[in-house]
């Protein structure tokens, strides 16, 4: 037996989850500022991490949409750590010990991306045993080597060992990585043992309702690849326990779940705001592209990837959410110098008879997120 759910339904139960906006405080005093950066890290489960700033990075844009008055350094002063969640993230520490498998896994077969003499991490974590915390150009290239692809022996040797486990990355200077052993980094009382592929699998599950409200089978381990062969199994044990409800969501071909006290809550859950709020490419709640496309109808393309003149939109689109729904795109740039931030291309994608009371509030957010930025 499944239980039935409209479109509108589900995407309540999706927007009321920890992606979703409520319960933060309009202030927070200075004191208040790394606890709460950690807890959403926290109830998100993951902050992606990466490189393009044409605006700004992206886990700060993703932490600003929800933090009032967020600043960069507050990241800094969190509990929090930097490794391969689903890409590159900031993770819980109460996380940590999901990340073993992954580890052992790199280093026993090696790095899933290069080859690597593991010669060059012998002599790079022998100097930083010796030295203390180091940066990739801390270490000379004799070959002059370049490129994102032909990194030098040091970067390689360094990705490895940060990946097997045996590095760790300490707070960033600019963007770059400092790494150092992970015993110096490793905060006490944090939990190192291995978890057993059950452990994992529950993990996984319980992290994706957590962030989603309810979930397909193929969401549940987005882009894992330790133990997910356990998730079906496990769906369907914790169904026939209670732990959780199967579910039909109205124009989708594919079985959700979501937790009873979830459902329960359904009808006393909050409408779509109207506030306005832009998104990072890379916020939780859109990073599932296929997921977003099936429970909101929306195709969102990042097309930074894409030559210049097979874009159809422009180079950075960031998500609008409204009302509910990702209501458009908007294609900015930010110049810090200058004190500006520039639209160079704003797309409205709902019902015409709302688009009056959409650029109300997108000039309202645009705002907002510019007072931010330049402040």
């Amino acid at each position: 037996m499944s239980l039935a759910l409209s479109t509108d339904e589900a995407r309540r139960l999706a927007l009321a989850a920890a992606s979703g906006w409520q319960g933060l405080p309009a202030k927070l005093a200075a004191k208040q500022v790394p606890a709460a950066v950690t807890a959403l890290v926290e109830r998100l489960g993951f902050v992606q991490i990466d490189t393009i700033s044409v605006v700004e990075r992206a886990h700060h844009h993703i932490l600003g949409a929800r933090l009032p008055g967020y600043r960069p350094e507050w990241l800094d002063q969190a509990e929090v750590f930097e490794y391969w969640g689903h890409a590159a993230s900031y993770l819980p520490w109460s996380d940590f010990r999901y990340t073993l498998p992954r580890k052992a896994r790199v280093k026993e077969n090696g790095h899933d991306w290069y080859k690597l003499e593991r010669a060059d991490a012998d002599r790079v974590l022998e100097r930083i045993k010796a030295e203390g915390p180091l940066r990739s150009q801390d270490f000379e290239d004799a070959q002059g080597r370049a490129g994102w692809w032909d990194w030098k022996p040091a970067k390689r040797a360094l990705e490895y060992l940060f990946m097997s486990g045996q590095l760790m990355i300490l707070p960033r200077q600019g963007f770059q990585k400092v790494f150092d052993l992970t015993e110096r980094v490793l905060p006490l009382g944090v939990d190192t043992r291995e978890p057993s592929a059950a452990e994992t699998a529950h993990h996984y599950l319980d992290r994706a309702l957590d962030l989603w409200g309810l979930v397909a089978r193929d969401e549940v381990a987005y882009q894992r690849r330790e133990h997910t062969d356990l998730v079906g199994p496990l769906l369907a044990e914790r169904t026939a326990a209670g732990d959780l409800v199967k579910l039909t969501v109205e124009g989708s071909d594919r079985p959700y779940w979501a937790r009873p006290k979830s459902l329960e809550a359904l009808d006393t859950l909050p409408g779509p705001e109207n506030t306005l709020r832009i998104l990072s490419p890379f916020d939780p709640f859109v990073i599932h592209r296929k997921r977003l496309l099936r429970l909101f109808g929306y195709d969102l393309k990042l097309e930074c990837y894409v030559p210049a003149p097979k874009r159809t939109f422009g180079y950075f689109g960031l998500p609008l959410l409204w009302r509910g729904q990702i209501a458009g795109l908007l294609d900015a740039k930010l110049d810090r110098k200058a004190g500006t931030l520039t639209v160079r291309n704003l797309r409205y994608d709902g019902p015409a008879k709302q688009k009056k009371a959409f650029d109300t509030a997108m000039s309202k957010a645009l705002e907002i997120y510019r007072k931010r930025l330049l402040s």
